[in-house]
Formats: structure tokens, sequence, C-alpha cells
């Protein structure tokens, strides 16, 4: 067993408070820029549910590129699209966090960031 796969979340979590006081609200001081790029996709505060099960899917094997040791902690990266409503995928890194103490092994979700469009 490899030490990712020793380290493998049980399951996944989003805190719904994430989603509406944070990626989704266009007046939060570290959120908005994230909720302006997430609208052009069709994420919209009327249903985060959609943002939320996007976010659940992106945590494949396919997209894990890694983890890496925190305070009390472990985090879990991924790089990969996100399921778009609307147009093409945007290409994003979520981090997700295991905490050392959870007994569940749950990987709470952390935050979401753009990555570069590669280039043509």
């Amino acid at each position: 067993m490899t030490a990712d796969q020793e380290n493998w979340p049980n399951r996944f979590h989003v805190a719904p408070a994430k989603i509406t006081a944070y990626l989704l609200n266009a007046n939060h001081k570290d959120g908005a820029a994230k909720c302006r790029f997430l609208a052009a996709f069709g994420f919209t505060a009327h249903n985060p549910d959609d943002l939320r099960q996007a976010l659940l899917g992106h945590c494949r094997r396919a997209y894990f590129r890694g983890i890496l040791p925190g305070y009390q902690a472990i985090k879990l990266y991924f790089e990969g699209p996100l399921a778009a409503l609307i147009g093409v995928s945007p290409q994003v890194r979520t981090v997700w966090q295991i905490d050392d103490g959870d007994p569940s092994r749950t990987a709470r979700f952390i935050t979401l960031k753009p990555l570069p469009r590669p280039r043509p």
C-alpha cells in the first residue's frame, strides 16, 4: 500500500457555508473573484448544490496530484476540469483536508483555485 493509498479519505465533505458564504458570495472579500469565475460557468448562489456536486465530482483519483502535510492534518490536491453547467469546463485545483484527530477520515473541502489556461 502506498502512502497516497494509506491517506485516502473515507469520504469527502463540502460544508454548505463554504459554497454560500464564500465561493458564491459576490460580497466576500476573498471569495468575490471566485464567485465571478464560477458564475461564468453557470454556478449561482440560487443553486449551491450544483457547485457542491461538481466539487465532489472533482475528487477523482485521475485528478489527484498529491498530499502535503499540514499542521495536525494532511492536505490533498486535485487538478482537472470542474464539470461546468455552461460552456467549457474550467481547469481548477481543489484542496481538501483530513484532520489528524478525525477518526472518520473525512476530507473537508478547503478551497478552489482556477488554473492557468493551457496555451494553444
